[in-house]
């Protein structure tokens, strides 16, 4: 079976090509329109050592290429191991990753982030960016350049400390309110169907998964990770997972290795997936501000919507961009270990 690696961008799906590589390597790269920028930002985004080689080699996917909604420290970990993966295996100028933009392989009229938030603002109850942006070019350009028929096997890049991930992919929590027993759910159907491999099958006993959908507190996906719609392309695979590989492991890896420096925050600079101080942190970073002004220029444009909403007093309320900046500095936090989307090609 062909192998694929899935990677974010982040320090974790970077560890997995180096150490496990596979046939291909994939980036699936979210553009955006470039923005408004003050002095002090330009400076910072023009200061960024080796960002201008990195979109010169993106731009040989996609020459119409600016800006990712993506911090560009991504851009240029993606090009510096590119190029170790390329010395490795022999691969041309492009290296051995390819970048899949929904420019080339979307099907939707969605083709940057500017495209979404011209109709609606992506939130976590309405998350198409994610789908159009990553998933769907994913799925276009392994049916086009890869396989045409026969299923690939697609490698995440989730650690063994991030187990409820695997879960996640697979499997929905089920609201309270509106959870109904399933005793008669046969989780070994599911272990066929998707081919889980018996390593992460070992660990999904000991967190009782089974038992959990049984007492109704989640449920099988309508869509679940191996199919695009209807078509079975993929099926999953977890190295890291198999071989031990925890967070510990790969910030040791990454500290014997200065010349590669990651976004402290992986996902695209707005996405609604990070916590208020992960936001404000990214308002703070000059080479980031104008994503994040995009985003708060957005929301005006969509009176009484926003990308993120809070909690006040037990109360779940919007909370723009904006207000987000103006709240007081929240507690200083780990930005390391953070997991938010669950597709598999986005956090770290």
């Amino acid at each position: 079976m062909i192998t694929v690696n899935s990677l974010s961008g982040g320090k974790t799906s970077s560890f997995m090509a180096i150490h496990f590589p596979a046939d291909h390597e994939i980036f699936a790269c979210v553009e955006q329109e470039a923005y408004k920028y003050t002095r002090e930002t330009a400076l910072a985004r023009n200061k960024i050592v080796g960002l201008n080689e990195a979109q010169d080699w993106i731009r040989m996917f996609h020459p119409g290429f600016w800006m990712s909604a993506e911090d560009d420290l991504t851009l240029v970990a993606m090009h510096k191991l590119t190029q170790e993966l390329g010395l490795k295996s022999g691969a041309g100028r492009y290296g051995k990753i390819n970048v899949v933009f929904a420019h080339n392989w979307g099907k939707t009229k969605y083709k940057t982030y500017d495209d979404i938030v011209n109709d609606f603002l992506p939130n976590s109850r309405k998350r198409l960016c994610t789908q159009v942006l990553k998933i769907e070019p994913l799925y276009n350009y392994t049916r086009s350049r890869i396989s045409k028929i026969d299923p690939i096997k697609m490698r995440l890049g989730f650690r063994l400390d991030e187990l409820d991930r695997t879960v996640n992919i697979f499997f929905e929590i089920v609201e309270i309110k509106k959870r109904v027993p399933n005793p008669s759910f046969d989780m070994q159907a599911v272990i066929n169907l998707c081919k889980i491999p018996d390593y992460l099958v070992r660990w999904w006993d000991v967190m009782d998964i089974e038992g959990s959908v049984k007492r109704g507190e989640r449920i099988f996906k309508k869509v679940p990770f191996n199919y695009y719609n209807s078509d079975y392309y993929r099926v999953p695979d977890f190295p890291l997972i198999e071989h031990g590989i925890t967070n510990k492991d790969v910030v040791k890896y990454w500290g014997g290795r200065p010349e590669y420096v990651f976004p402290e925050i992986s996902n695209c600079v707005m996405c609604f997936h990070h916590k208020i101080q992960e936001l404000q942190k990214q308002w703070s970073n000059p080479s980031n501000w104008n994503r994040m002004q995009w985003a708060a220029d957005a929301e005006k444009n969509k009176p009484g919507r926003t990308f993120k909403r809070g909690k006040v007093r037990n109360k779940t309320i919007p909370m723009s961009m904006e207000y987000i900046l103006k709240l007081p500095i929240q507690m200083q936090m780990d930005f390391i270990d953070y997991a938010s989307c669950d597709s598999g090609t986005c956090t770290d």
